[in-house]
């Protein structure tokens, strides 16, 4: 009868039946259901079964298997069917469970099968660490036992190969470095020896687009208020634009995380306000993964720290190489009161020293500013310097007067002045002969007697002279003595 083609459930069935036909109520023994497995390409569920061992049995009842309940998918109607496929399985959403009736003659429905499910799998692709991750339902079947997985994979469509096996106990298996932009599709399969006894549904999936910067570089640092400003560069292509240093200090020290940056158009600018600008620092830039993993990390480099001090008239100024693995080349900056002058270029070496006498009309402050910056020697035109921290050197309020000057006209002592150390607030400078006449008088000091009187040279001999003026620090000098002309 066409009302029992679908039959919902094992009781609804049988009751129906009894009443209608009101014969044989014997009910045939229950097939065994031997295997039950997917087809990777379509999804479709496909089941074996053998013979309960009844002779009368003229059809067999599929249903599917959920919370103890079964619900009828398909009747076959013939004594000889062993197999059935079911092209509306849910398999390649979730694993299913199957179980089989065996129907005889007189429509008596026989108890259920053993039951069986499908194996499935799903595939997550971890794209922030370049691989999919594999996890998978046990199977499950006494009667033809799995001794381990085999895990299958097809790349761009082309037929699946065995990848790798797992044993048994194992219901996961990562893929590592896939290609990115490329399709898979992956199943697994139950096996047994070399043989497959059950396999999984199959999941197919793009991987990630999300690729690396070819390269990254941290080109420069520089110590600004208190801070340390990084400047890095990498390569524009990437699909990764948000960027963090790590900050080592000390050679037992551990790596300190930045807050992420993004960066525009192959350039990253990362300030660190947390770093201690005396001391030696090592930062390296990386790129940061959609997931927050560090990727395509530079080489290191430091901050330049740099002392000053005195020797005698000597300023010495010694710095650290920004670079620890690459030569550099170096420029001196001094201030004196305006703003910063470049005073040497391209040093090699990291030590360097100057005789502050030969600036010393320059100085309008008590403290002179200096200032290293650097960049790689093989770098190109253009490429951001490394900058230190300053250096300051306060410079003496010191006053020289020579006792003697030739006026000839050679070019060589030619003028008679004080030279200062400083830039005075206030200034007179005066000479005289022994006679108290007034031959010379000046209020801009670093402007010298030429040993003339009126534009007539003057003999030979000792003149006197008197200095007053009033330093940066405010005390005032008063002093005098006497200079002799040589000719």
């Amino acid at each position: 009868m066409k009302f029992c083609r679908k039959i919902m459930t094992f009781t609804f069935c049988s009751l129906a039946l009894i009443s209608l036909k009101g014969q044989d109520v014997t009910q045939p023994l229950p097939p065994v259901l031997d295997r039950v497995s997917v087809d990777p390409a379509t999804g479709f569920a496909v089941l074996d079964w053998l013979p309960g061992g009844s002779t009368d049995v003229g059809s067999y009842v599929v249903y599917a298997f959920t919370n103890n309940t079964a619900f009828a998918v398909d009747t076959l109607w013939s004594p000889f069917a062993v197999n059935y496929t079911h092209t509306g399985s849910a398999a390649r959403y979730r694993s299913v469970t199957y179980v089989v009736a065996a129907m005889d003659s007189s429509l008596n429905i026989s108890p259920l099968s053993n039951s069986l499910s499908t194996v499935y799998l799903e595939a997550v692709n971890d794209t922030c660490n370049g691989r999919i991750v594999m996890t998978w339902t046990q199977y499950s079947n006494t009667a033809h036992p799995a001794d381990g997985y085999g895990i299958y994979l097809s790349v761009d469509n082309a037929p699946a190969v065995l990848q790798g096996t797992v044993p048994v106990t194992s219901l996961s298996y990562v893929l590592q470095g896939y290609i990115p932009d490329t399709g898979y599709c992956l199943y697994v399969s139950a096996m047994s020896g070399a043989g497959q006894l059950s396999t999984s549904n199959r999941q197919c999936l793009v991987t990630g687009s999300e690729g690396a910067p070819a390269w990254t570089i941290a080109d420069a640092t520089a110590v600004t208020d208190r801070k340390i400003v990084i400047t890095g560069s990498y390569d524009p292509s990437s699909d990764i634009h948000t960027f963090r240093t790590e900050r080592k200090t000390g050679a037992s020290g551990s790596w300190i995380l930045s807050d992420p940056v993004a960066g525009n158009g192959g350039t990253v600018i990362i300030s660190d306000s947390s770093a201690d600008t005396t001391l030696i620092n090592l930062f390296r830039l990386s790129a940061v993964s959609s997931c927050g993993s560090p990727v395509a990390v530079s080489a290191p480099v430091r901050n330049i720290v740099l002392s000053a001090f005195q020797e005698g008239t000597e300023v010495v100024l010694r710095w650290n190489n920004p670079f620890p693995s690459l030569p550099a080349l170096f420029s001196v900056w001094r201030k004196t009161g305006s703003g910063p002058e470049e005073i040497a270029a391209e040093l090699s070496d990291t030590i360097w020293t100057e005789d502050y006498r030969s600036f010393a009309y320059d100085i309008a402050a008590g403290e002179v500013i200096y200032n290293v910056t650097a960049v790689r020697a093989d770098a190109p035109a253009g490429m951001t310097a490394c900058r230190s921290s300053a250096a300051a050197v306060r410079v003496a309020e010191n006053i020289y007067v020579a006792n003697a000057f030739t006026p000839d006209g050679d070019g060589l002592n030619d003028t008679f002045a004080p030279v200062l150390s400083f830039t005075p607030v206030t200034y007179e400078f005066r000479v005289f002969n022994r006679l108290g006449v007034l031959l010379f008088r000046t209020s801009a000091h670093g402007t010298g007697w030429d040993g003339r009187q009126g534009g007539t040279p003057l003999p030979a001999g000792a003149y006197l002279w008197t200095l007053t003026l009033t330093k940066p620090s405010g005390m005032t000098e008063r002093r005098n003595g006497t200079v002799t002309i040589l000719h």
